[in-house]
């Protein structure tokens, strides 16, 4: 199609103002993972309103939904992203995702519609990324089983990117219980929970040495006592382990817990170590998604940098062995380098004018790919070619 990036910009332009407003409405009420109502209300309202066939509570989960346009194949779908962060609100721009989504998916739509292609569209809101990996639950469900491709985008502090393999990630809370007694007056009585976590934390240090360098190993302690005067008989920590290997990943939660027994041995307490849901996969990202997303970047001069594969981690991560996907970066800091993902100041950029901007730019993007993946047999097939996990 001919002057392809004007028409989008055209057909933009009729909901840029609702979308915006929609994306700062989020940033400025923050909700917690699996607490999104709002931002999932306010989402499909909009689609409702642009003709898109909606489902709410979608799988069974409260703050989840999606909305589909369209009828057969190809199914393209938009994932969106809006919980916040603890203490921060949109630390990690998520609201940002949401505004891709909502632009990517109507701008498709729009051309499916006014050109008569066969084809369908789906945004698929996706909650609690940031601590349950709502994604794995809506894989389980079969949300993806129909889709062909799958494509999302997330604000960076580094440069516009391609799509990055990602570590994978276990979560584990682990706790000891022991006996209190009086500090002073009577420790000889007591078993002391703190001392299995801090020894915990040791046996980790000391591991650490010896892991390979791309993996990682973090956490903090969540329960160390009421009191200094009262040995504390309940202690809590949580971890973190990630690797870019499923097996090897593996293999560090049975040393992780072995740690942990170790702890409770010297102390003579006990523990219990749970394994908090989900485990997110390492991502594999599509290379042909990829080269299409540098591609068109370019073009919208976002000034893409390739970048090296990261060790933070997403329920993305799992999608990527279900279709063809990307996670591509777009960033949203400028020349302001001291800012990092993950901070109030990151936050504060995720509503400036600047990241509404970039999120215009890749929600054009996105739709591109799109239109490339419903009008170009020989891009479907080298997208096919290069999914790693077989035929599609």
């Amino acid at each position: 199609m001919e002057n392809l990036k004007e028409v989008l910009g055209t057909y933009y332009k009729a909901h840029a103002a609702e979308i915006e407003e929609i994306v700062l409405h989020i940033h400025d009420h923050p909700e917690l993972s699996g607490e999104e109502e709002l931002a999932a209300r306010v989402q499909a309202d909009f689609l409702e309103s642009r003709g898109f066939e909606v489902k709410r509570n979608f799988k069974g989960l409260k703050t989840a939904f999606s909305a589909s346009a369209g009828e057969g194949r190809p199914h393209i779908c938009f994932m969106s992203e809006y919980d916040a962060l603890p203490g921060m609100g949109h630390g990690c721009g998520h609201n940002l995702i949401a505004g891709v989504a909502l632009g990517g998916g109507v701008l498709l739509k729009q051309l499916i519609s006014d050109q008569g292609l066969k084809g369908r569209v789906t945004v698929m809101g996706t909650p609690a990324e940031e601590k349950r990996g709502c994604k794995i639950d809506l894989i389980a469900a079969g949300a993806l089983e129909d889709v062909d491709i799958v494509l999302m985008a997330h604000p960076s502090h580094r440069a516009t990117s391609q799509s990055v393999e990602e570590s994978g990630i276990m979560q584990f809370v682990v706790r000891f219980s022991g006996k209190s007694a009086h500090a002073a007056a009577a420790p000889e009585e007591g078993l002391n929970a703190l001392d299995a976590v801090r020894l915990l934390f040791c046996g980790v240090d000391a591991w650490r040495q010896q892991l390979p360098e791309t993996c990682r190993v973090h956490g903090v302690i969540t329960n160390g006592g009421v009191a200094p005067n009262i040995i504390p008989d309940t202690a809590a920590a949580d971890f973190y382990l990630r690797a870019f290997d499923m097996d090897f990943l593996l293999s560090m939660k049975t040393r992780f817990e072995n740690i942990a027994k170790g702890a409770a041995l010297m102390t003579d307490t006990k523990v219990r170590v749970e394994t908090v849901k989900h485990t997110y996969k390492p991502g594999k990202p599509n290379m042909e998604l990829n080269r299409a997303f540098m591609e068109l970047a370019q073009e919208y001069d976002m000034a893409p940098e390739w970048l090296e594969r990261s060790r933070a981690s997403s329920d993305f991560g799992d999608v990527t062995y279900e279709a063809p996907a990307i996670h591509g970066f777009f960033n949203i800091t400028g020349q302001k380098r001291e800012i990092t993902i993950h901070s109030k100041k990151f936050a504060d950029c995720a509503a400036s004018p600047f990241a509404l901007d970039q999120m215009e730019k890749t929600a054009k993007i996105l739709s591109q790919i799109g239109y490339r993946y419903l009008t170009r047999e020989d891009f479907r097939k080298k997208v096919a070619e290069a999914f790693p996990f077989g035929s599609i």
